[in-house]
């Protein structure tokens, strides 16, 4: 009978260390399946897909995020979530001022429709935690823990502004280096279960001011168009 081979790229062992790694086409029917050089029985092949599945916020994020009813643990906010966006943005940017608003907006829209669509995290670059907790005012986003982010007691995670770069010596943050922000606002938008980035560099001045508004381009997610 015909039959396609399939060989993991990891063995089943070490698996759950490298919770990303996964190499060939998804399961099927007719598919053959290997675990440390045998046939993989059902429940390996289950194992091994959740395993790879399985993603760790904690490992970018730190261990919590701010909600509006507190600190909760990073993971139990996201768990399930088909996207998440990682909002760069501050309370003393008029450009992340008036993009706000919009993506307000869509989310509300977009998870009235599906709860589970998008949950957005919101990484401050403000220089006070008054600042970042009056920006937050309103909002239904989850926010990285305003020390976290700008490297109050630990190393910074989030955006860190230039002038307070140059003013007090600290580096950019990790996930500033990481997306390669230089501008605010920037919103990337990476997949729920995988952390891979899916949508970037979507968001459109209408013209030289803020006060001419925003738009997405056609490289935002699906969701967040259909809602427009």
């Amino acid at each position: 009978a015909r039959f396609k081979l399939r060989l993991h790229c990891i063995p089943l062992a070490i698996a759950a260390e490298l919770p990303r790694t996964r190499c060939g086409p998804t399961m099927s029917e007719d598919m053959h399946h290997f675990v440390n050089g045998h046939a993989a029985t059902a429940a390996d092949v289950a194992d091994f897909e959740g395993a790879v599945a399985q993603y760790s916020w904690n490992s970018v994020l730190g261990p919590t995020l701010q909600t509006a009813s507190g600190l909760k643990p990073t993971d139990e906010v996201l768990s399930g979530k088909k996207q998440v966006a990682f909002l760069f943005a501050g309370s003393w940017c008029p450009w992340c001022r008036a993009f706000s608003p919009l993506l307000e907006e869509t989310i509300k829209k977009v998870t009235a429709g599906d709860p589970s669509d998008t949950e957005v995290v919101y990484i401050t670059s403000d220089e006070s935690v008054e600042a970042f907790n009056t920006y937050r005012t309103g909002k239904s986003w989850a926010a990285l823990p305003y020390e976290r982010s700008q490297g109050i007691g630990e190393p910074p995670v989030g955006y860190i502004r230039k002038k307070v770069r140059e003013e007090t010596g600290k580096p950019a943050g990790v996930l500033q280096e990481m997306f390669g922000i230089t501008a605010l606002p920037r919103c990337i938008v990476l997949d729920g279960k995988t952390g891979d980035v899916r949508h970037k560099d979507f968001i459109k001045e209408l013209g030289n001011n803020a006060s001419d508004g925003m738009e997405f381009n056609a490289s935002a997610p699906t969701s967040w168009l259909d809602v427009q």
